[in-house]
């Protein structure tokens, strides 16, 4: 969608970086509100976000310059040392998660979140680039495009884009947490050979608990991860909330928590969302993402503690979470118990036997013996 060159700011005598926008179909419309999410950008004063100098046209298309990054993004770190360290995977995710806070105070949501879209300074400073570029192609209301195609990168679209929903701030957190799952995985949470596919995951299954993977990421790591990846974009963090490293909710009531295999996982989805998701993916019609040029990193080497070499200089809060005590039983259990339809809700929620005494049956009359009377004549 564009290219970017190192080049001077001649008046400041300062190297910045310059995005072209490739010329592509647009409306006055579209160019408009780009150029204010451009404005709005060059507002957001954070040390984690890619500062934003100058906006203009160019030709047929536009430019951007933007503060000049000395480093590597967050994908090249991926593939020079393999799956990350909790820890330093934490690290990186949680100023990412600062620099998308800092954004969504300013009504911004940044819509391609992905590994090449991080920078680490040589610092070890995170960075997050490209604000409001992939708005410029997109439709002003939902994900879909006027000729039905969904921009973004499949492997960290959230579910809600995925059947052309509006992008929200949840929908970045969602995506971080996809960027969290590879840098401690490999992978991605859901992967496939196109890109409806790998959408459709994302709105029907429910990754793989990381612990599976790499038994050190079981507890609050993983209860993080799980939570960002959350499918109702209600339950999910905030990006502030990822940032203070505010410890998962602890669920109370635990009782009818069903535990299946990682092959049987399959999440119920309501019938008008996957009637959307037909509507944009069944037939194909053109659906493009934008995974022309966007390598995923990607690698099967789990080592633990590779890539844990030096950290970023940023402090780490360790939390503790204390799960709530379970509820005392004050009901026989009533597994044994005949079961029927209309009492399955009570034995669930009061324990009380909702069994019925068989009707009685009618015994019958004793009689005594008589003497047979003689027929009268």
């Amino acid at each position: 969608m564009g290219e970017v060159y190192r080049a001077t700011d001649e008046v400041l005598r300062r190297p910045v970086a310059v995005k072209l926008m490739l010329p592509i179909p647009q409306t006055l419309a579209a160019a408009a509100r780009f150029l204010r999410e451009a404005r709005a950008t060059a507002r957001i004063r954070d040390p984690h976000v890619v500062a934003a100098y100058d906006f203009g046209k160019h030709g047929e298309g536009y430019f951007l310059a933007m503060e000049l990054m000395t480093g590597r993004t967050v994908g090249d770190e991926l593939r020079r040392h393999g799956p990350l360290s909790p820890e330093r995977a934490r690290c990186i995710v949680r100023q990412a998660a600062a620099g998308l806070a800092a954004a969504h105070r300013h009504g911004i949501v940044h819509r391609d979140i992905k590994p090449g879209n991080l920078l680490l300074g040589d610092d070890g400073t995170v960075k997050v680039a490209d604000f409001g570029i992939v708005r410029f192609a997109e439709d002003t209301t939902t994900t879909l495009t006027s000729t039905g195609q969904i921009v973004g990168t499949s492997h960290y679209l959230s579910p809600e884009r995925a059947v052309g929903k509006p992008a929200e701030g949840a929908s970045d957190v969602y995506a971080l947490g996809c960027v969290l799952y590879q840098l401690v995985t490999g992978h991605p949470p859901f992967l496939a050979d196109d890109p409806a596919s790998i959408m459709f995951q994302h709105v029907q299954r429910e990754p793989i608990p990381p612990s599976e993977l790499r038994a050190e990421l079981a507890g609050e790591f993983e209860a993080l991860l799980l939570w960002m990846l959350a499918k109702d974009p209600v339950r999910r963090p905030t990006a502030a909330q990822v940032a203070d490293g505010v410890p998962p909710p602890v669920s109370v009531d635990t009782t009818e928590i069903a535990v299946v295999s990682p092959r049987g996982r399959r999440r119920p989805v309501l019938a008008g969302v996957a009637a959307a998701l037909a509507l944009s993916v069944s037939a194909t019609l053109g659906i493009i993402l934008e995974t022309r040029g966007v390598e995923v990193p990607v690698t099967n080497d789990l080592t633990p503690g590779r890539g844990a070499a030096n950290p970023p200089a940023v402090t780490q809060t360790t939390v503790t979470v204390k799960p709530t005590p379970s509820r005392p039983q004050t009901s026989a259990p009533t597994a044994n118990r005949p079961h029927t339809p209309s009492a399955s809700k009570s034995h669930r929620r009061t324990g009380k036997s909702s069994e019925l005494a068989p009707p009685a049956k009618d015994k019958p009359a004793k009689t005594k013996p008589g003497k047979p009377k003689k027929p009268e004549h």
